[in-house]
């Protein structure tokens, strides 16, 4: 079943007119606790929404609620430019704001009021349908359990990264299709600087053209073995070839195999992850369990061409400017990435496509949808404005 969406990004609704017209006011208190701390990932999706949430719906301010003291007075400075519109406290003054919604953009929910609007934006929910398999990993397994089920429970209204996540939500946790709203991530706000600096950059991190990209940390579920299985055939055929992988590891000084072909960086910065999208010959996402898959927009919108697994959310972001391989295939993966090395024509429509995928996702219809979100929850919880 699919879930009930705000709308396709293409023909979204008007907001209600009282909103547009009237601004009548909303106060809408944003759990901020991992905000000063978390610069990509999910502290990247909130940085992105904030400002546009106010510049899109008049009336609308936002009080944030970070996790202490320290973490305020870090905050300020970054949102003085705002300051008509945004106040920052303490978490624990939360539920005394008075706010007509209050927006949990971290996956779980807490603390809630007793009554009133609850959005709660579920990116994914890896940790129970990826629990730790380790022995002692069971009662993080629970907590983890218990924190989505009970913001499961107390949520007026759930956003889902991409329908995959819905379906998942609605299989895990049992919450209803119609108490779900679909609400597609952007990439537009990905600083783009000249291509004059990424020669300096890739050789600041000691990378060399050709090369295969991977970004993504180094979890299962990232499927990095499909990777380690294919180059070895792409490399027999173009051994000048290096597969770079791009993104934190959980140790980072643990031996690999050794692989003459295989260049690992760990964190980059954006304007080095920028010149290594740039530089790719193409970038390779296998995952196998995405709530959305943002490195491929990412890519796209430098021009990059993607391979990606047929598998999660990977198919709804990538559409068909992509090549999907299946999530077990190595000979087909390896195949692919030739083709796309040593074809021009493949590789110039490719480039062109996700040029054209890439810019049909807005931040600004990201925060347009979210708008909605609340005011749906505001109507259903039967809060009115003060």
């Amino acid at each position: 079943m699919e879930v009930r969406t705000i709308d396709t990004l293409l023909t979204l609704p008007p907001l209600p007119s009282d909103i547009e017209d009237a601004g009548a006011p909303l106060l809408v208190a944003v759990e901020a606790t991992r905000l000063s701390r978390e610069v990509r990932g999910i502290g990247r999706y909130v940085r992105a929404l904030l400002p546009r949430l106010v510049a899109l719906r008049p009336g609308l301010k936002l009080a944030l609620f970070a996790k202490n003291q320290k973490d305020v007075d870090a905050l300020r400075p970054q949102f003085a430019h705002m300051r008509d519109h945004v106040t920052i406290h303490p978490v624990r003054e939360m539920l005394k704001s008075g706010a007509d919604v209050f927006w949990y953009p971290w996956n779980v929910a807490a603390p809630t009021p007793s009554r009133g609007a609850v959005v709660v934006t579920m990116h994914d929910i890896v940790p129970i349908a990826h629990p730790d398999p380790r022995l002692r990993g069971w009662q993080k397994n629970l907590r983890w359990r218990r924190r989505y089920s009970s913001t499961a429970k107390r949520a007026t209204l759930i956003i889902a990264d991409s329908q995959f996540t819905a379906e998942e939500i609605h299989r895990m946790l049992g919450v209803a299709y119609d108490r779900m709203r679909v609400v597609l991530l952007a990439a537009d706000d990905f600083t783009v600087p000249s291509a004059a600096s990424d020669r300096e950059a890739l050789e600041r991190l000691g990378v060399k053209q050709p090369f295969v990209l991977a970004v993504g940390a180094a979890d299962r579920r990232k499927n990095l073995e499909l990777l380690e299985r294919a180059m070895p055939h792409v490399i027999a055929e173009r051994p000048d070839t290096t597969l770079v992988l791009a993104g934190p590891r959980r140790d980072p000084h643990a031996p690999l195999p050794d692989a003459s072909w295989r260049q690992t960086l760990g964190f980059v910065s954006e304007q080095e992850l920028v010149a290594l999208y740039r530089g790719a010959s193409v970038l390779v996402m296998p995952s196998t369990y995405e709530g959305f898959g943002l490195p491929v927009l990412e890519a796209m919108r430098v021009g990059t061409p993607v391979i990606c697994a047929r598998a999660s959310s990977l198919p709804e972001v990538a559409g068909d400017a992509a090549a999907l391989i299946e999530p077990d295939d190595d000979a087909a993966l390896a195949s692919i990435i030739l083709r796309v090395m040593t074809d021009a024509g493949l590789n110039a429509s490719m480039r062109a496509a996700s040029l054209a995928q890439s810019a049909r996702f807005s931040w600004d219809e990201t925060a347009r949808q979210t708008i909605v979100a609340f005011e749906e929850a505001i109507e259903i919880a039967g809060v009115t404005y003060r």
